[in-house]
């Protein structure tokens, strides 16, 4: 049930209430299709493809009125999968389901009647257009990405000046939910995704929960969970180890049917976020976003912790954001709200320009310097951060800033508290055309003052 929103406070209690109990897929028919029924038969060193099979127990389980697909323990190799209404993928444990690296098979032909998302790849596994969808179980499902890591490598070799070929995620997502609704991913192991594990697109009411992600720290753009337009998300008890994102909350363009904000009621509790990238809202967030709730969760060793961040041109409104109990350590730089988002320029005499004129720069993002001028505010691009709270947050062992708050001089981060929070770090807190009332803050930097305030920024104690 979507949560009613009147004010950023009442909102606040709106999600304290109801997050909890959203709804997820419901109950199956008690019918199993056994893949190995349909020919699989899981043979240890999974050299045949098994995809016909896994495919066509789907296909069979959901045309007789849904039920269990089962995988029993063995090593499946397949192509790309596409899961349907009322169906129920279980995982065994000791099961593993290995996407094949053969490029052909992701790409779309006339046989294959999926959606194509990220750059034109079908994803390993497809929920397209479905409710009541589950992948459940103790298996695995292996995306075998060092392949397509080694071929990104290749490409940012062969295109040493060229941003945009770093950046880009130019292979296949793992798991893609997308226009459906009531789906459950619970209990499996996901591993070294080609890129991204989880993109939920255009779906309500999804539960992912007592999952482990995972892929190693030299795996490009391996982002864990990225709902996207989405709305009704309950994130809670997995474990992420990945280097990316370890959850990155997306809003690519506004939608006049849902003025309140393409995503809204997101819940993220009680998960180990290892290493990564932090739980990021951004960088698109022109559609809006509204109603958010981060609590009770545990980094150790991450990149980033909480962020807000987006570009000019892709901005748009972000409110009622709460975030509490988050418990943080050996975190890089714990907090970045920013309204800036643009990666460093290859060219580093460009890069020494912008340090030279006071700009600085953040893992592999640049931020210019103060004195930077207002620009033309826009409703679906200009980034604007308001009614965020961050309550009960403790964070030891940073080993460079404190955070960042750097708003724009044409919208400034507004209406943003901060109770209770404890961070010791390197470097204190930079605050720019950002205002903040705080109680109970304590900022211990190793260096230099706890808080610097630039242009704009402001910092309050409240009783």
């Amino acid at each position: 049930m979507p949560i009613p929103f009147k004010s950023s406070r009442l909102a606040y209690t709106f999600l304290a209430a109801l997050m909890p109990h959203s709804a997820h897929a419901s109950d199956f028919p008690p019918r199993v299709c056994d893949v190995r029924s349909f020919g699989a038969n899981g043979n240890q060193q999974a050299i045949a493809l098994s995809t016909k099979f896994i495919q066509a127990a789907i296909d069979a389980c959901a045309a007789a009125g849904g039920g269990t697909v089962e995988l029993p323990a063995g090593n499946y190799l397949s192509e790309p999968l596409v899961l349907k209404s009322n169906i129920r993928l279980h995982l065994a444990k000791d099961a593993i389901l290995i996407a094949t690296t053969d490029e052909a098979s992701f790409r779309v032909a006339p046989d294959k009647e999926r959606p194509v998302l990220g750059g034109g790849w079908l994803p390993f596994i497809s929920v397209p257009d479905a409710q009541n969808v589950s992948i459940s179980g103790e298996g695995i499902i292996d995306g075998q990405g060092a392949v397509w890591w080694e071929r990104w490598r290749a490409d940012v070799r062969a295109n040493p000046s060229n941003p945009t070929v770093r950046r880009v995620t130019n292979r296949p997502r793992l798991i893609t939910v997308s226009n459906s609704r009531n789906v459950l991913i619970e209990g499996v192991n996901l591993v070294n995704s080609p890129s991204f594990h989880i993109v939920l697109r255009n779906s309500e009411d999804i539960d992912i929960t007592r999952t482990r992600i995972t892929a190693p720290r030299h795996a490009p753009n391996t982002d864990a969970i990225d709902p996207t337009n989405s709305r009704n998300i309950r994130i809670t008890y997995n474990t992420i180890d990945c280097n990316d994102d370890h959850v990155a909350i997306k809003a690519e363009k506004p939608d006049p049917k849902i003025p309140e904000g393409v995503v809204s009621n997101i819940y993220i509790a009680h998960n180990t976020l290892l290493q990564g990238r932090g739980i990021s809202i951004g960088s698109e967030t022109s559609g809006g976003v509204r109603g958010i709730l981060v609590e009770h969760n545990t980094f150790v060793g991450s990149m980033y912790g909480l962020r807000i961040k987006s570009p000019r041109g892709k901005g748009g409104p972000v409110r009622d954001v709460v975030y509490r109990d988050i418990t943080m350590t050996d975190v890089a730089v714990p907090l970045v709200f920013s309204g800036y988002y643009e990666g460093t320029p290859t060219n580093q005499a460009a890069v020494d320009k912008m340090l030279a004129a006071g700009g600085f720069v953040v893992g592999d993002q640049i931020y210019p310097p103060e004195t930077d001028e207002a620009q033309a505010f826009q409703s679906a691009g200009t980034p604007r951060f308001v009614g965020v709270t961050i309550s009960n947050l403790r964070s030891t062992g940073a080993s460079k800033s404190a955070g960042y708050f750097v708003g724009l001089p044409e919208a400034a981060i507004a209406d943003f508290v901060m109770e209770n929070v404890h961070i010791e770090a390197d470097t204190g807190l930079l605050v720019r055309n950002a205002h903040i009332k705080a109680k109970g803050l304590q900022i211990k930097a190793r260096q230099g003052p706890p808080i610097l305030l630039q242009r704009g920024g402001e910092v309050t104690a409240t009783e």
